[in-house]
């Protein structure tokens, strides 16, 4: 009787704590909305009173002019004549000059190497002959294809470079690489073609850069004199 009692009688009432947490949530998101706004409100209040303080756009271009107008005032005159292009231009050439003899001795240093390696080669393989007649016709060769490219592209004369040279240059470049697939004799031959030509190249490059330096020079010498006449006569 007790246990059709108990199952006869009306479930007991549903805990209280779940609801009490689910009814909580939405107070606490409410707050979170709230408190987001506020943050947006306040955040826009803040730049308007910034932008208000100074003035608006208008108000912080006139404020950079007055800056650089002040800053114009506090530099000196001397400054301000100083000839900036002018000094511009000799550190460009300055770092060409630099440029150029770096490249030159690395070239120098690289043509070097391969040249004591290809005679090395040359005599280990019995054919010493056939160096002096590749270097023969490797130095010829470079001064025609210089005349012929001088005579094809007569203004290819770069700032401080000429690149006819650097085209013969890199022709013969190109020729000791093709002699690998060369036989025995055609390959030293080539090897010396290659290294005379490319020992002509660089003659004809320091001849050019010691006639330009000399040209210069005297260029300068004369622009001194001229400037000593013009000081002279008042």
């Amino acid at each position: 009787m007790a246990l059709t009692a108990s199952i006869l009688s009306p479930p007991s009432s549903p805990p209280k704590f779940p609801n009490k947490l689910f009814g909580q949530q939405p107070c606490q998101l409410q707050r979170s909305l709230v408190l987001g706004t506020h943050h947006q409100t306040s955040s826009k209040y803040a730049l308007k009173v910034s932008m208000s303080q100074f003035g608006g756009p208008d108000k912080v271009t006139m404020q950079i002019s007055d800056v650089k107008e002040k800053l114009e005032k506090a530099i000196p005159d001397s400054v301000k004549e100083f000839e900036w292009e002018k000094a511009a231009d000799a550190v460009v050439e300055q770092l060409v000059s630099l440029g150029q003899k770096a490249l030159k001795w690395s070239i120098v240093v690289l043509f070097a190497l391969g040249s004591l390696s290809d005679v090395i080669f040359s005599i280990s393989r019995n054919q010493e002959l056939m160096m002096p007649f590749g270097l023969l016709f490797g130095c010829l060769a470079a001064d025609f294809l210089k005349e012929t490219s001088q005579q094809v592209f007569p203004n290819s004369h770069g700032k401080g470079l000429n690149w006819n040279l650097v085209g013969v240059g890199c022709i013969f470049v190109f020729i000791k690489f093709v002699s690998a697939f060369f036989g025995l004799r055609g390959k030293v031959f080539l090897l010396h073609v290659a290294n005379g030509g490319f020992l002509q190249v660089l003659w004809l490059w320091k001849s050019l850069v010691k006639g330009r330096d000399q040209n210069n020079q005297d260029k300068s010498l004369s622009v001194g004199h001229d400037s000593l006449a013009v000081e002279g006569t008042e």
